[in-house]
């Protein structure tokens, strides 16, 4: 018996894959994905995609609440602390401007999408500063956020504030998997984007 390939219009998109890993879908449903996966490679291999981001990001949850929480010291400052904090951001980002007119490298802009499935990871080049510019769908609008970048493991690399105009002025860093969290300033853990540092071929 010959089995026909699914037609390209059949295929299950990003959110109907993860909302069957997270056994969010129906019955029925459930058996028309299956049924799908079934007879189509390139959906398997979504699916396999979409399952190692879940369980990363379990992971990095369970990591998140092992931690010790935070003291609320550094975030019930008074309200002039924004204002001093974006003043400095933008004292950072002038700073290095003038330095890349100077001759030193200049920073890369990243744009940081929050994706729920693989394959959607920020690639940027080792050895460089970078410009981090997270993106805000879908979030309430703050005039400043806080951000960490944490390794592989969950250990922290870096961390400073980011307004949307500016974005955030971060160190090099080596080649490997981070991942950058965006806070709102009482401390709320709002979104975690991922970014892959590669080495030049």
């Amino acid at each position: 018996m010959m089995v026909m390939a699914p037609e390209s219009g059949d295929h299950p998109n990003e959110s109907q894959l993860e909302n069957y890993s997270l056994g969010k879908v129906s019955a029925p449903e459930a058996v028309r994905l299956e049924e799908h996966l079934l007879l189509c490679e390139p959906c398997r291999q979504r699916l396999a995609e979409n399952d190692d981001y879940v369980r990363g990001m379990r992971g990095a949850s369970l990591r998140i609440r092992a931690e010790p929480q935070r003291s609320g010291w550094a975030w019930g400052l008074p309200r002039l602390v924004p204002a001093l904090a974006a003043v400095i951001v933008a004292l950072g980002i002038g700073f290095a401007l003038r330095m890349n007119q100077n001759g030193s490298l200049a920073p890369v802009a990243v744009a940081l999408e929050a994706t729920r499935g693989g394959g959607f990871v920020a690639q940027v080049p080792a050895g460089k500063p970078l410009l981090l510019k997270p993106s805000l769908d879908g979030l309430r609008s703050f005039p400043e956020y806080h951000l960490e970048m944490v390794d592989r493991s969950g250990k922290r690399v870096w961390q400073g504030n980011f307004t949307p105009l500016t974005g955030a002025a971060a160190p090099k860093q080596p080649p490997g998997l981070y991942f950058v969290r965006l806070y709102s300033l009482p401390g709320a853990l709002l979104r975690e984007y991922a970014m892959e540092v590669k080495t030049a071929p």
